[in-house]
């Protein structure tokens, strides 16, 4: 191979051998990145890999087991811009390739910042619903469903039902209580998706109702300690361990689409204003087309840039499963490439592209890995024939990935929000735009001429997703409350004026606003924000003021007349 002294046929030999003897000559194991941060990156190595992470999940719209993608994202050499690139061990890829350009769309709209982050998620969110519907009716083993696996099988949403309802979870607390509503909320929603009586005739009613399927599982996974709550009951063992990774993998959907957004808002990157995503696939020759070998994603992603050696690389590859034990032993030994985790199984009819038209100057290294990963092998060969034969127990090969590392759950117990008392929806598990700890507060606006009533425009806005609505006549001001925030958006409704204000924190906060001629109690060198100018990306930034650091005060001026004077005070 590639000139060297080991054929194919004595590689995959070997490969064989090793088979009969262990099929999984590896247990499963995260690979720690190692990677030095390179200064002429935008992206850095954890968020490459959560974005490259997230992608390769979506991209998952099959529910064979066979099929397994791969993606890789490159930083273009100018840095501004990005190509998404996709590899599949098997099948056709025009589907996720639109799918994916729908995607990217989306996602240069975000980091132009032309609509709110909450639009840019609800965008992102609806097109990933499109385009892996029925991946999730599958997961769902809802009745839609095109895969025959689930026939016979309980629904997940019903077995999650019983499960919390079970007698043997703990007694009414109120995590508990909250674990109830929510699985209750998902089996009404669930009856709502089979009752529709044909998903391609009724394609937008469906991917509303699993949409909000698939975020209220997500809700309930953030918002309450699902895997404790079904750890100390007496369920057995494999259900719990089910539908704690089941509910999990279904509500890393909208977590996936809210992690995407805000990688690409981020105002220290813009790479994202320009998307390309580009397919690649590597044809077995005429001589090899009737044998059964097959070339992983990842190896033919990490093949590409064998070919083009001189094209930008990424560091991190990931696939929509764990990376099998040869495809992570051979990244390993390559050194050019991160893959996050092995299953550690080896199937025998894994291969290498030998084929191709690898420049000269690379055939004596490949050579050498060839040459080393054949002696690792004939290694595990040699321990495998001096040990008793254990039992083959299948690993896990899809596991669930961890949140991003700049969620909430990395902020203060102290500026989390107070629990939410509504049994519908849970709190808001925010996820930060940009590096933790830096506080962006973006303000958007409209002015309708609308006539609304307040009992309207209150029932319009405690409908929208993710907004806290407050409601205030002319005539109220001043006006001061003490507002307890439980989402990261609060849309405030002075007359004709609708304002929506984004945190990159949740907290209580009192809230004043007052007449710009009523303004005395309010710090008057105002930061002056022109309503003409609205929407807007400007970032307001809590400054010092008579009042302290912990006050945010501005003024809303048209035309250059003052309007009304807006302060938060936190603390």
């Amino acid at each position: 191979m590639w000139g060297g002294a080991v054929t194919r046929s004595q590689f995959q030999q070997t490969i064989s051998n090793l088979r009969e003897l262990d099929e999984v000559p590896e247990v499963p194991v995260e690979n720690l990145v190692v990677l030095e941060e390179d200064s002429t990156r935008h992206l850095s190595v954890a968020r490459e890999k959560e974005i490259a992470s997230n992608l390769a999940f979506l991209s998952a719209t099959s529910d064979n087991s066979l099929k397994v993608m791969a993606v890789c994202v490159e930083e273009n050499n100018n840095g501004e811009g990005v190509t998404i690139r996709i590899a599949s061990n098997t099948g056709d890829l025009s589907g996720v390739t639109r799918g994916f350009t729908l995607l990217a769309t989306i996602l240069e709209q975000a980091a132009r910042r032309e609509n709110s982050r909450i639009e840019d998620i609800k965008a992102l969110f609806l097109q990933v619903v499109v385009l892996d519907l029925h991946r999730i009716l599958a997961r769902l083993r809802s009745r839609h469903a095109k895969s025959k696996k689930s026939i016979g099988k309980p629904a997940l949403i019903t077995q999650l039902h019983d499960a919390i309802n079970d007698k043997s979870v703990e007694a009414m607390t109120q995590s508990t209580k909250s674990l109830k509503d929510g699985a209750q909320a998902l089996q009404n929603l669930f009856r709502e998706l089979e009752a529709i009586p044909n998903v391609n005739s009724n394609i937008d009613e469906a991917h509303e109702v699993v949409g909000e399927i698939v975020k209220q599982a997500h809700e309930l996974t953030v918002a309450s300690n699902l895997r404790e709550a079904l750890q100390n009951s007496k369920l057995e063992s494999g259900l719990k361990k089910h539908l704690t990774e089941a509910i999990g993998k279904l509500g890393r959907y909208y977590s996936a689409a809210t992690e995407l957004v805000c990688a690409a808002r981020d105002r220290k990157c813009r790479v994202f204003e320009n998307i390309r995503v580009e397919p690649f696939q590597i044809k077995k020759p005429a001589s090899s087309s009737k044998l059964p070998w097959k070339i992983h994603a990842e190896i033919q992603l990490l093949f590409f840039y064998e070919l083009y050696p001189g094209h930008p690389r990424p560091r991190i590859i990931c696939s929509s499963k764990s990376a099998c034990y040869l495809c992570n032993l051979f990244f390993y030994l390559h050194g050019a490439f991160h893959v996050p985790r092995t299953h550690g199984r080896l199937y025998d009819k894994w291969t290498l592209p030998d084929w191709l038209d690898i420049p000269m100057e690379r055939h004596r290294e490949l050579s050498n890995i060839t040459t080393s990963m054949k002696a690792t092998l004939e290694s595990k060969i040699q321990k495998a024939l001096k040990s008793k034969k254990m039992k083959c127990r299948h690993p896990n090969e899809s596991v669930l990935l961890p949140f991003a590392q700049w969620s909430s759950s990395a902020l203060s117990k102290n500026l989390s929000p107070p629990a939410s008392t509504s049994t519908s929806r849970p709190p808001f598990h925010l996820v930060q735009e940009g590096s933790p700890g830096k506080a962006l507060r973006t303000l958007h606006a409209s002015n309708s001429r609308a006539e609304t009533s307040p009992d309207n425009t209150m029932n319009h806005m405690s409908a929208m997703d993710g907004i806290s609505p407050i409601t205030i006549g002319h005539k109220e001001l001043p006006y001061c409350q003490l507002i307890a925030l439980t989402t990261p958006s609060l849309h405030l409704k002075l007359d004709k004026l609708s304002l929506e204000f984004e945190f990159c924190q949740v907290s209580s906060c009192r809230l004043l606003v007052a007449r710009v001629e009523d303004a005395t109690v309010l710090w008057k060198k105002n930061r002056v924000v022109n309503i003409d100018d609205i929407p807007t990306t400007t970032e307001l930034h809590l400054c010092s003021s008579p009042h302290g650091s912990n006050e945010l005060t501005f003024q809303l001026q048209s035309a250059g007349k003052g309007i009304v004077c807006i302060s938060f005070v936190w603390g």
